[in-house]
């Protein structure tokens, strides 16, 4: 079953809730939002050229497409993506830890000079039914509010027909939440993300840096409940935060 963000008021909720896929390896089940057009986001995020059809008001779902925003040729670029890294049986596929990376040589080069953002709404971790400790929560956002910036890293790979193909992960960070140990998406700031896709940073103590302070600046999230009905199947919801 689906869920769906949706305008109410002054506020984003979360409607229902998204099953995970039985397929995935992952014990907790990941998924985000957008409610923002192509226009919104090209002009928050200084795109200048469109290459990804975006869609407002939907959901994403690991190893689904996304859309992320790179360098090409010195511009800001709004690609498509498939969320989860190729080969997709590591861990790591979907979310990564953005400190361990850095003494991970397999995304060094990554790091370095395949950086990229995805932008969101809201974003949540599905909880199976046994490990669920709280009532379900997601975050709320303001109609008018900004997309969110999410820390990411990017990959393109040759397939054996010769198709380009495009995949990515987003980084993250422990929680600072009281009493919530997952982890959360590592989350950009305005400036924050001008540094993250600038091709200046490209040296390996230089990028090291840039995350390790980007990883120590991040927002406390704010948890707040979502509706009785929106519970669904046995399983929660919980929210990251609003920058």
């Amino acid at each position: 079953m689906a869920y769906a963000a949706h305008s109410k008021g002054e506020h984003f909720y979360a409607s229902s809730i998204m099953a995970p896929d039985r397929g995935e390896s992952h014990a907790m089940s990941y998924r985000f939002t957008l409610q923002a057009d192509a226009s919104r986001i090209c002009d928050h995020f200084g795109v200048t050229q469109l290459l990804a059809y975006v869609q407002s008001d939907r959901d994403y779902v690991p190893t689904g497409s996304v859309s992320a925003i790179c360098l090409k040729g010195g511009q800001r670029v709004l690609d498509e993506f498939r969320w989860g890294l190729l080969p997709y049986w590591a861990k790591t596929a979907v979310q990564t830890d953005g400190r361990s990376l850095l003494n991970n040589k397999s995304f060094g080069y990554m790091l370095k000079r395949q950086r990229c953002v995805v932008p969101c709404s809201a974003y949540y971790k599905v909880v199976p039914a046994e490990r669920r400790n709280r009532a379900p929560y997601a975050v709320m956002l303001h109609e008018g509010e900004q997309p969110l910036a999410m820390a990411g890293v990017y990959d393109v790979r040759i397939s054996p027909q010769g198709e380009e193909l495009r995949s990515c992960t987003i980084l993250s960070v422990p929680s600072s939440a009281p009493g919530f140990e997952e982890d959360v998406p590592m989350l950009l700031g305005p400036k924050q993300m001008e540094a993250w896709l600038s091709p200046a940073f490209m040296d390996a103590e230089e990028v090291r840096d840039l995350v390790e302070t980007i990883a120590e600046r991040q927002p406390k999230p704010q948890l707040r409940a979502l509706p009785q009905a929106a519970k669904d199947e046995g399983e929660s919801i919980y929210p990251f935060p609003a920058y």
